[in-house]
């Protein structure tokens, strides 16, 4: 979605403008179960003059009837099958991968900064890797129309709760 306003920090006044300036909208759902991982990115961006954004994910619970999976172009939404986070079991600031069942995002994830938080109280535990990073790679519209994105600065998360 478009960006317009201004958020104050720290004594500084930082405007948001819709042509240049993008936001996320993170509306969680549904009732969780105790012990739950998911994987969740998203990221938007101009291509080529016009507005492509992406939300990708799993782990949320049930996703027979339908998932978060979806390409943004131009205000339309694309739905892309169920999408794979192949992510370094060593680093989470190694390079990352994203391959969709249907051949429909495809897409390489250099991580360049890790924000991660760990608790571990043996009955309720918390392990969130929330990455920032660049995304490139192509991904295809419902027409068979192929978008290439190259350095999109975007987010992918993993994230483990037990309470």
């Amino acid at each position: 979605m478009r960006a317009e306003g201004f958020a104050e920090y720290n004594g500084k006044r930082y405007e948001f403008h819709p042509e240049k300036h993008f936001g996320t909208l993170d509306w969680g759902r549904g009732v969780w179960t105790y012990d739950n991982t998911w994987y969740w990115g998203s990221g938007n961006c101009d291509v080529d003059g016009h507005a492509f954004g992406f939300n990708i994910g799993y782990g949320f619970g049930n996703t027979k009837a339908a998932s978060e999976n979806v390409i943004f172009y131009d205000g339309v939404a694309h739905k892309i099958d169920d999408v794979t986070f192949v992510i370094p079991e060593d680093d989470y600031c190694k390079p990352w991968k994203f391959t969709s069942s249907d051949g429909r995002f495809e897409m390489d994830f250099m991580p360049l900064l890790d924000r991660s938080a760990c608790l571990d109280y043996k009955l309720i535990v918390s392990d969130q890797h929330q990455v920032f990073g660049r995304m490139s790679g192509t991904t295809v519209l419902d027409d068979g129309t192929k978008v290439e994105i190259k350095d999109v600065l975007c987010f992918a998360e993993k994230v483990h709760n037990r309470y």
